[in-house]
């Protein structure tokens, strides 16, 4: 279980360095609390069922038996190569101005706060289950825990730790937002500024160290 509870925090460090998700919380806050409550918790909520589902179709498809060590090696050692190639797109990636985000995702933000309830939680479900990046973390999150091998209750409690980190960057400022109100925004704006800026960074050691678990990993299973 530490084994997948290692990779888990992995990938839920790479899912939830999203300064996308941090900036449409905070976009939402000049609205008032209720919109900002419904947005946290519909983005929780929907990657919650996602990771969830996937998991239920990975047990469903492979039973609770591990797969071959042989094949389940070979795999590990692909996905650390396309892992190694990841990080050297992103650290050769140019910087991108304006806290990390596009001319049209930021209007796209700056509308957010105008949107009413409903559509508002609707876009807090739609960025739950995420865009292609998120997406393929949950799934490889949710192949984790499914060839962990674990019982119910142990799957139950990694798909929570893995949505817990996902979605820091929501439910966190979803909290803080509400204790303490507006007086807290300013602050939390600067907190996303420096998220966008060291978020690359981070994003690289992270798929270097997952690279590297994973290569550990197979080469013990095929060595022994």
């Amino acid at each position: 279980m530490l084994h997948a509870a290692f990779q888990l925090l992995l990938y839920g460090l790479l899912a939830g360095l999203s300064p996308v998700a941090f900036a449409a919380t905070i976009s939402i806050m000049p609205a008032g609390r209720p919109k900002v409550l419904g947005f946290g918790i519909a983005f929780v909520v929907a990657q919650l069922l996602t990771c969830a589902l996937l998991v239920i179709i990975g047990i469903a498809v492979t039973g609770l038996n591990r797969s071959r060590p042989g094949v389940h090696a070979v795999v590990e050692l692909v996905a650390a190569a396309a892992l190694v190639w990841l990080a050297v797109q992103v650290r050769r990636k140019p910087p991108v101005p304006g806290g990390g985000m596009s001319p049209r995702t930021q209007g796209v933000l700056d509308r957010l706060g105008r949107l009413r309830f409903l559509t508002t939680v609707l876009a807090g479900l739609v960025l739950g289950i995420g865009g292609p990046k998120r997406l393929v973390l949950t799934a490889l999150a949710a192949t984790a825990i499914t060839t962990a091998d674990l019982n119910v209750s142990a799957n139950g409690v990694l798909v929570v730790l893995y949505v817990a980190i996902a979605s820091v960057l929501v439910w966190a400022p979803t909290v803080i937002f509400v204790l303490f109100g507006n007086r807290v925004v300013a602050r939390l704006e600067q907190a996303q500024e420096n998220v966008a800026r060291r978020q690359p960074h981070v994003t690289v050691y992270a798929l270097l160290i997952l690279a590297a678990a994973l290569t550990i990993d197979a080469l013990g299973v095929l060595l022994l």
